[in-house]
């Protein structure tokens, strides 16, 4: 895959509710973006509990990083350009290796799209892929993903190397000119174990998967409460920490 890494290309912007009750909790958010080196904020509403904010981070990072350092609950509610092109998310969750992590899709430009996640649980032995295949079925695990989506402009499936850290844990952020986001929504992102060419040639081992949906993107997401049974989304984070959802 052609990367194309100039500061401008790799950065997008990100909204996140906070769960921020005074002028304290909004120094607090403030502090722990600037430990970011390149992070802009755009916008902090206290009476909304939303911050927006630019720069060339993976959401997910920033998130973890707000939550640790204030203590408030954390959630990233969209994330674009400002043409607002688009945006997409998978959640890698499939397979029985036990590698789960959540990738993002931005399309910042017309001719640039940028991928971004964290992806835990990797195993520390050969070569990690991350890749994007033709189809999007996960009926019989990731065995029914299909061949590598490669296209005209050269792209042969593969998005990136990951370089797992002692936890084993990758976070990772590319930009690409040889893929659009509308050419991968419904298909299968695979994470691969093995050398590139087993990738390409498909002996490699396909540790997880999950389907790439469209995701809303800047000031698209208002919700505060789930339809379904009432809660705020903070009485639902709760819930998944404690493991009751």
């Amino acid at each position: 895959m052609e990367s194309t890494n100039s500061v401008s290309e790799m950065k997008t912007q990100m909204e996140f509710a906070v769960e921020m009750n005074s002028p304290c909790c909004v120094e607090k958010v403030k502090n722990a973006i600037k430990s970011f080196a390149g992070l802009n904020v755009l916008s902090i509403d206290l009476p909304a509990q939303r911050v927006v904010i630019e720069g060339d981070v993976v959401a997910e990072v920033v998130k973890d990083a707000i939550e640790e350092k204030t203590g408030l609950s954390t959630v990233v509610l969209g994330q674009g350009s400002e043409e607002n092109l688009g945006a997409g998310i998978a959640a890698v969750s499939v397979g029985s290796s036990g590698v789960r992590g959540l990738l993002r899709w931005v399309q910042n430009k017309s001719n640039t799209c940028v991928i971004e996640g964290t992806l835990d649980s990797l195993p520390a032995s050969k070569p990690i892929f991350l890749s994007v295949h033709e189809c999007g079925d996960l009926s019989n695990g990731c065995e029914n993903c299909g061949s590598l989506l490669t296209t005209d402009q050269g792209f042969n499936g593969v998005l990136s190397r990951l370089s797992p850290n002692d936890n084993q844990r990758a976070e990772f952020r590319v930009s690409t000119s040889d893929i659009k986001l509308s050419d991968v929504i419904g298909r299968c992102v695979v994470v691969h174990q093995g050398d590139q060419e087993e990738v390409l040639q498909g002996k490699s081992n396909r540790l997880a998967c999950g389907i790439v949906a469209r995701a809303s993107g800047l000031f698209q997401n208002s919700k505060r409460f789930c339809a379904c049974d009432g809660v705020t989304i903070w009485e639902q984070k709760n819930a998944e920490r404690s493991g009751k959802l």
